[in-house]
């Protein structure tokens, strides 16, 4: 069993004093309101009246108690019409007597609580009412319109608690939910309809059925009855329908049959054993229930309903059904009574006048509200699928994430935030880079005279030069970030760059040449040799990671290649391929050499295999890193000695291990016109690189370029740093799960709006912190922006039910 708290309690006690009533409000922690107030002789009078009328109007029907007749019990005036007019009158001074002015203060603070409570049918003010006479029990408190408006929308409730309560209550028990029926004297009623509507709770509740049944041996009925209400199996919910009376001295009287009764009393030790055991709830669907209520409370259940008066025979079974109706609806028994209490003034107050005065709840002070809760594996699993509602928002979210350009704006942004955070914790750390960017930028070309031919590709004898420098300088690893098949339209450049690369093979320098091979773009044979010399995709998408696949048999990354090299040729192996003597493709000999036991070669070779679990989770580029980290850059000019170099003596002086010769930013650069290898810096880029950076980045510049990329792909590659990306899609699903689970959370524990808010923001800033740490420390990114709209967007579902 659940149950479910209301956001507001106030406990109201009503002392009667002679003529004088006093009025005592608490709330809180210590506060209080105070206010005496006359009673109204008026008021009993109206009371007696009504009554009388309605004992009148119903005593010679099916009641369910004794109720003495009056004369010859022949219906003479018109009592239907008589109680009505009672009933206006009993309403009329009951409202008038508490709308006194020396109860604005209590009746203000009250509504007060209520116009402050979200606009939701799960949120409550509930208050507590105690009285010390008799009197007073049998005025309709219920009906107390507090405020009108805020009455109409339901906010406001009352149920009572007998003026001295002695035991305390007991946890309820994680199990289906279990409902004892004891029927009584039937005598002059009929139980079938409610029999009927208890044995429809079988699909959510085990229910038994215990008492008279006219022509067996009844002699053992007492403990019978006694024996099934103690049974140690225990029960969640009692029920009685039949005839019981009050008394003064024994809690209030059972008929059990005919010319046998049980008083609460001598149940008292059964009771007390069922409390044990589990018992929540009771409803007695019998007359004058008032010292029944009061005794069993006493008894320490935490709540029973009851009749105040005598009850008609289809007047109860009307209230039963529309009682349980609600109540395997999942709602606490409070507004299951309410619901009832509306059916019976709504929709059958022509036929059974004043009936829905009648019902009353009584509560233990200290025990939230009883309700039922789905049980079982199929319950369970149905309370967590989505709502039409929840499953539109749900489609929406999906289908956004999936979105690519919505993944790569908010990818850049995660990645800015990941920067951000990276510098605050980690800070700039000088460490020595393995990569240098040497940059063909506008500065190299007006230095060194270079024009472009026909206005666009660069004049392949710059290269030939800037090879030559590298070779001379005992460059290990050499890639060429240029497709060079424009041979024909520059012969003797094309020759000089040939033989450039005849002396770099002969160094044993390793070549890596740009190539498209999905068109078949790459290096001329009349400038290279696929034999000594290789070609490596430089086809890349901005923000991921380009992958080896097949075994890079028809294309195989141009960053991959650069690292596979420099990692072999660093691994201290002997018989490694060497690109003088190679006889074959030399690509095809580099990707299947095996050093044996070397880790970062394991590495490499694992990730060809693994290309079809990571198009699940794709590894990123990580902008995240500082440029400065991963890759040094030099101008061509400043290379040649041909301009003033601002590169560092120990640059100049030594080579680190792998050597890019890149576009630089001119703005020819690229396969096609439009200067395709050069782009607007990504966000983090635009970060590191600081007000320049920014700059850039406003301004609309395109100065981040191809190369760029991929010199942050080779230190990912030489560093073993794959940073995978978790797909929104995938965190959209869990954190709809969380969601739901949170809708369930609200509904069973409700809370102002304010205070679950507080609460999602904190879970957010953890969230955040959390992943951005997770991203540093495993290089695993948790996408922030859906996961958080989606949790976000179910609170907002949650909180406006």
């Amino acid at each position: 069993m659940n149950y479910q708290s209301t956001n507001k309690l106030f406990r109201l006690q009503v002392i009667k004093l002679e003529q004088t009533c006093h009025f005592e409000l608490s709330w809180g922690q210590g506060k209080t309101l105070a206010a005496d107030l006359a009673y109204p002789l008026s008021l009993s009078v109206s009371y007696a009246d009504w009554h009388k009328a309605y004992l009148e109007y119903y005593q010679n029907q099916n009641l369910r108690g004794r109720v003495p007749k009056s004369g010859s019990g022949k219906i003479t005036k018109n009592w239907q019409a008589l109680l009505r007019e009672a009933e206006a009158k009993l309403s009329s001074a009951f409202h008038d007597w508490l709308r006194s002015g020396q109860l604005y203060e209590i009746r203000q603070t009250i509504a007060d609580a209520a116009k402050a409570q979200p606009t939701s049918a799960h949120y409550w003010v509930d208050i507590l009412l105690t009285y010390n006479c008799h009197e007073l029990a049998c005025l309709p408190w219920e009906a107390w319109e507090i405020n009108t408006s805020l009455s109409a929308g339901g906010t406001i409730r009352l149920a009572r608690v007998p003026s001295k309560v002695r035991n305390s209550t007991t946890s309820p028990v994680a199990r289906k939910a279990r409902v004892l029926a004891i029927l009584g004297d039937e005598k002059g009623l009929n139980f079938k309809e409610e029999t009927q509507v208890l044995r429809s709770l079988s699909q959510i509740a085990e229910v038994e059925f215990c008492g008279w049944q006219e022509g067996k041996d009844n002699s053992q009925l007492k403990e019978k009855i006694a024996k099934k209400i103690s049974d140690r199996q225990g029960w969640d919910i009692l029920f009685f329908a039949g005839h019981s009376n009050e008394t003064a001295l024994t809690g209030g009287e059972l008929n059990i049959a005919p010319g046998v009764s049980l008083s609460i009393k001598e149940l008292e030790p059964y009771l007390h054993e069922a409390r044990s055991h589990g018992l929540q709830f009771a409803i007695f669907n019998s007359c004058d229930g008032i010292s029944i209520a009061e005794s069993l409370i006493n008894l320490g259940l935490p709540q029973v309903v009851v009749m105040r008066e005598p009850i008609h025979n289809d007047v109860a079974q009307e209230f039963l059904v529309q009682f349980l109706q609600s109540l395997t609806q999942y709602q606490d028994v409070h507004s299951a009574l309410l619901d009832a209490c509306a059916f019976l003034k709504e929709k059958k107050q022509l036929t059974y006048p004043s009936a829905y005065l009648i019902p009353s709840l009584f509560r233990h002070p200290e025990a939230p509200l009883f309700r039922l809760e789905p049980f079982g594996l199929w319950h369970s699993v149905k309370n967590w699928l989505p709502t039409k509602r929840e499953a539109f928002w749900l489609s929406a979210f999906l289908l956004l994430s999936l979105i690519p350009p919505v993944q790569d704006l908010l990818l850049e942004s995660r990645l800015l935030l990941q920067a951000v955070y990276r510098q605050a914790v980690v800070g700039e750390k000088a460490t020595a880079s393995p990569l240098l960017l040497v940059k063909i930028d506008n500065k190299s070309l007006q230095a060194d005279k270079v024009e472009l031919v026909k206005e666009k590709y660069l004049d392949y004898s710059y290269l030939a030069r800037i090879l030559a420098e590298l070779t001379k300088r005992k460059a290990e690893v050499v890639g060429v970030d240029y497709i060079l098949d424009k041979d024909k339209e520059q012969p003797e450049a094309s020759q000089k760059l040939k033989e450039a690369v005849d002396i770099a093979v002969q160094q044993e320098t390793w070549l890596v040449w740009g190539a498209d091979e999905e068109d078949t773009l790459g290096v001329s044979a009349n400038i290279a040799s696929l034999q000594q010399t290789m070609v490596g995709d430089i086809r890349s998408y901005h923000w991921y990671m380009e992958l080896p696949k097949q075994n890079c048999t028809k294309t195989c990354p141009f960053a991959y290649l650069l690292a596979l090299s420099e990692t072999l040729l660093n691994s201290d192996t002997a018989n490694l391929p060497k690109p003088e003597e190679s006889r074959t493709d030399f690509r095809t000999s580099v990707v299947n050499f095996n050093p044996g036991n070397n880790e970062q070669v394991s590495f490499l070779h694992k990730l060809r295999l693994s290309a079809n679990f990571l198009f699940w989770f794709p590894p990123i580029i990580d902008y995240a890193l500082p440029p400065e980290q991963v890759y040094t850059t030099i101008s061509a000019c400043e290379l040649l000695g041909s301009c003033e170099s601002e590169a560092t003596e120990e640059l100049t002086n030594f080579l680190p291990p792998i050597v890019m010769i890149v576009p630089g930013g001119y703005q020819e650069a690229g396969v096609v016109e439009g200067g395709e290898d050069n782009a607007l810096p990504p966000l983090p880029i635009a970060f590191w690189r600081g007000a320049a950076g920014w700059k850039d980045f406003w301004d609309g510049k395109p100065s981040f370029t191809g190369g760029e990329t991929h010199g942050y792909m080779v230190y990912q590659y030489l560093h073993q740093h794959l940073v995978i990306m978790i797909p929104s899609f995938l965190l959209v699903l869990f954190a709809a799960g969380l969601g739901k689970g949170l809708i369930l959370l609200i509904r069973s524990h409700p809370e102002p709006r304010q205070v679950w808010l507080i609460r999602f923001a904190i879970a957010t800033i953890i969230y955040t912190m959390i992943s951005l740490q997770v991203y540093l420390s495993l290089a695993v990114v948790f996408p922030l922006f859906w996961p958080l709209v989606t949790v976000g967007n179910y609170l907002r579902l949650g909180l406006k039910d």
